[in-house]
């Protein structure tokens, strides 16, 4: 469960559309949709130069008079119940969490449910108005194979593994959040990897890849989630500004 308040609100929103409007020059022409509401701000450790710090906000407005207390459900967090994700969830830490989803995205083999796959990826999904599910489904079938693709996955017997290089926070990216006051817990990371693809037949080929993600994670959530996922690291996919 988010922790937020209704005062953030409009801050959350005018960082993620800051960073929708970079997208439009985007060479992927996408338009990032990062909306993540603002948390308690917690103080930055000393051992993670990497977090971006957020100015404290004002508390939450009280709600009129006359309007009935609202009953709150608790939602709990990514992994802990069979609907939720099992590949993804359950994380606190940034870098892990970004580095698990490069894993489920780039590694898998002839007996792999792609449509399942993304169905658990997107349990861990930042919910409306923090993200954007929508989109997030989206960036997913960048990495789906289908059709002549997925059968001559299975029909070669391909098996693709991943070795991550490199996980690490956008200094991109954290300038721009730290310039809009992006609530500490909110990151851009740009992941950095080589596939091995071996099939029955032929020798194992070497691929480079990399992706950029962008997460929330504590004190912004409970839990890491995902909003949105490129096929670059961030700066190359969403500007140069």
């Amino acid at each position: 469960m988010a922790k937020t308040s209704l005062g953030t609100e409009t801050r959350g929103r005018a960082l993620w559309i800051s960073l929708g409007a970079l997208a439009t020059i985007a060479v992927i022409g996408t338009v990032v949709s990062l909306i993540m509401r603002d948390g308690s701000p917690g103080p930055a450790s000393a051992s993670d130069p990497m977090t971006v710090v957020d100015t404290p906000l004002s508390s939450a407005m009280p709600p009129p008079a006359s309007a009935p207390p609202r009953a709150r459900t608790p939602r709990l967090l990514p992994g802990s119940s069979p609907d939720d994700s099992v590949l993804i969830g359950g994380q606190t830490n940034h870098l892990t969490f970004a580095g698990l989803v490069a894993q489920a995205l780039f590694a898998y083999d002839p007996s792999t449910n792609f449509q399942a796959r993304n169905a658990d990826l997107l349990s861990a999904a930042a919910p409306a108005p923090w993200g954007d599910p929508e989109a997030l489904a989206q960036d997913l079938t960048r990495y789906t194979p289908t059709g002549a693709s997925l059968d001559s996955i299975r029909t070669l017997g391909t098996t693709v593994t991943v070795s991550l290089t490199g996980v690490s926070v956008s200094t991109w990216a954290s300038k721009k959040l730290a310039a809009i006051g992006a609530s500490t817990g909110t990151y851009g990371i740009d992941v950095t990897g080589t596939q091995t693809i071996t099939a029955r037949s032929g020798a194992p080929v070497t691929v480079p890849v990399q992706l950029g993600v962008t997460v929330a994670c504590p004190p912004a959530t409970e839990s890491c989630t995902v909003d949105r996922i490129f096929p670059q690291h961030l700066q190359d996919a969403l500007g140069s500004g």
